[in-house]
């Protein structure tokens, strides 16, 4: 076992607990960034040294704190609508394709939802073009790492300025506008909310699903990780996605050079093989 003798060690600790419990890699001279980070957790635990901190998170006790961690020193930027072509080609085009005749009922899963936006923005994109009617039935599941993002994204509410980026007949179809002390935030309707199912998910880990999804939605998370264990999630992601069905990834990431089952139908999407 690592020893932890001042603050370098206790960096390297974390840094590479992180790596092997999540396979996110940081940075090599972002020291000043991560002490800044964990700065927070640190007053939160009662603890001052980074050292004393990182002999917590060995102990049984600091096992829940990893997430904690994790959640920290990764960036949760999202917004509503964020990359709007991907729900374009989602509505125009994927999901249609990969319709059967007959077939009414249809799944997509939000990978990394962060605090919620892009599982909600899927169903705002799916109401318009697939009203929930005795026609269709469809679902999303959502998920992420940090159960703080999760517990955000479950209770559906955002402040005006996060809700700009909607169009303004969508806010009025599908969001709630609050009063009183919540007066300046909106909550997404139930009836759409309820379509979202939230559920904590380590995508490097094993993850189980009853059936395969027509799309999936991985965007954004690819850039924390080594390229071998790119290729090991994209691989392990395929496998929930059914034949013919589609992967799309962020617009900054790539997956040039991975063995895996997919062909690129443009830029950040690609379709199973």
């Amino acid at each position: 076992m690592q020893e932890i003798t001042n603050e370098a060690s206790a960096l390297e600790y974390i840094v590479h607990s992180i790596y092997e419990k999540s396979r996110i890699r940081l940075q090599d001279g972002k020291q000043s960034l991560i002490k800044a980070r964990l700065g927070k957790r640190m007053r939160k635990t009662g603890y001052e040294k980074l050292s004393d901190y990182a002999e917590f998170l060995r102990t049984k006790a600091g096992d829940e704190e990893w997430t904690m961690v994790v959640d920290a020193l990764t960036t949760n930027f999202t917004n509503f609508l964020r990359e709007e072509d991907h729900f374009q080609f989602l509505v125009k085009h994927a999901i249609p394709s990969m319709l059967s005749p007959g077939q009414s009922r249809f799944q997509v899963w939000s990978a990394a939802c962060s605090t919620g936006e892009e599982p909600y923005t899927i169903a705002f994109y799916l109401s318009e073009k697939f009203p929930l009617t005795e026609q269709w039935s469809w679902n999303i599941t959502a998920s992420d790492i940090s159960t703080k993002v999760l517990a955000a994204a479950r209770q559906a509410i955002y402040t005006q300025e996060k809700v700009e980026t909607i169009p303004q007949d969508w806010r009025r179809r599908y969001l709630q506008m609050g009063q009183g002390e919540w007066e300046g935030h909106y909550r997404v309707k139930p009836a759409i909310a309820e379509r979202v199912r939230f559920q904590q998910v380590n995508l490097i880990e094993n993850y189980r699903h009853p059936e395969p999804f027509e799309v999936v939605f991985c965007r954004n998370v690819m850039i924390y990780f080594d390229r071998p264990t790119q290729e090991a999630l994209v691989q392990r992601l395929c496998k929930f996605i059914k034949p013919g069905g589609y992967l799309l990834i962020g617009h900054s990431e790539s997956l040039n050079g991975l063995k895996v089952p997919l062909r690129c139908l443009k830029p950040s999407i690609y379709q199973v093989s």
